[in-house]
Formats: C-alpha cells, structure tokens, sequence
C-alpha cells in the first residue's frame, strides 16, 4: 500500500512540478532556441549547370531545361538557395543602305525576356543583354543584416534552402522593334540569345548580440 501510494503521489507531483517550471521559464525562450537579436553574415557562390546559344524568332518562346546533376559533386552538401540565368544578345537588325534611308531611324532594341522555372516557383522579367533573372526561395533580405527578436532556428528556417535539386527550366522569349520608318524597313527577324544557368548556393553564420539593438534603441530615446 506504501508503494502503491507513493507512486500514485509522485505521478500527481511529477507533471504539476513541470507546470509550476514551464510558467516560470524565460519568456524569451522558445522551443527553437533563445530569441534575441541575430547578425547574418552570409557568402554566395555560383555554379553553372548550363550553358549555349538558342535563336529565338520574333514573338516565339524557347524553352531550355537543364539538372543540378550537371554540377557534379561541386555541390555536394551545399546549401542551395536559387537559381539565375544570365542572357546576353547583340541585337541583328538590319537595314538597307541609301535613300531613304539615310534619315531613318536607328535599329531599335527588341525586348528580350527569361522565366527561371523550379519544382513549381517561377519568375519573370525583362533583361538587357548581360542581365540575369533569378529565382529564390530564401530569405535573401536578412543576409548582411542583424534580426530581431528571432530565434536561431527560426532565422535558419529562412535561410536554408529546400529545394534546387532536380531540373530547371529557363524560358527566353523575344519580341522584335524595328526602326528605318516608311520607305526603309529594318529586317529583324529574332536574336540570337547566349545563356548561362547557374545553381546559387549560401553560406551563412550567426552571431547572437541581443542587447546591443535595445541599448542603441535607449540611446535614441535619451
């Protein structure tokens, strides 16, 4: 009955003890660790895993699909965070010589667009030759900066990246703007668009410094 009675006490006390505990804890710890302020100091690397030349006619699209597996063992255990594709054109527009043309308008810029494409994210935009589109899936505005009130693995959470393995697929797309004028037609048909696809990998560190955002916080108060 004695045994039976202190097992019966300690089952009672144990959880109510942890209760009292857990109401007594810091605030400022979370199951993911302390929560302070954090310095972010991270380094990005590229590693190409594409790249040639495509034609691309007026108003068509052509898609190129590329792997992860084309960088070999360079990013074996790295962490992957996004993808860019760099295109470079020169525009070919042609015009013919004589009047009327010797007044014509100069050869116009064609509008050249890429989408970065992966494990259903996307993005688009409008390049000029050298320009890159990129897609992320992190965080990048917290890296080179100090965060706030976050815990270490929360911050890690936005920085580690979940995806990058696999195919990409960059879509380049092309529409013509002619010049010379009435009387003196250009002739641009497309462009001819180099490209170069690469893996973009960070790697990052975490220094707790809560504290110093609260006292330069003070200091402006006084």
């Amino acid at each position: 009955q004695i045994l039976v009675a202190g097992m019966v006490l300690f089952a009672l006390a144990f959880p109510a003890y942890f209760y009292y505990a857990a109401g007594q804890a810091d605030s400022d710890f979370s199951v993911s660790g302390p929560v302070g302020n954090y310095a972010v100091d991270g380094t990005y690397s590229y590693h190409v895993i594409g790249e040639d030349t495509q034609r691309v006619s007026d108003g068509g699209t052509e898609t190129i699909t590329v792997n992860s597996d084309a960088a070999g063992d360079e990013i074996d255990g790295l962490n992957i965070v996004g993808v860019r594709a760099t295109l470079t054109f020169t525009d070919d527009e042609t015009q013919p010589g004589g009047p009327p043309c010797i007044a014509a308008q100069p050869p116009q810029a064609d509008d050249v667009s890429g989408k970065m494409m992966h494990f259903g994210f996307e993005q688009s935009s409008t390049t000029q030759s050298g320009e890159s589109v990129t897609l992320e899936w992190h965080n990048s505005s917290f890296v080179g900066t100090t965060v706030s009130n976050m815990s270490e693995s929360e911050i890690r959470m936005e920085l580690d990246g979940l995806f990058g393995i696999g195919e990409h697929s960059l879509g380049i797309s092309v529409n013509v703007n002619t010049g010379g004028g009435a009387g003196c037609n250009s002739n641009d048909e497309g462009e001819e668009v180099a490209y170069t696809i690469e893996l973009i990998s960070l790697e990052y560190t975490l220094e707790m410094v809560e504290g110093e955002v609260e006292e330069e916080e003070e200091e402006g108060e006084e």
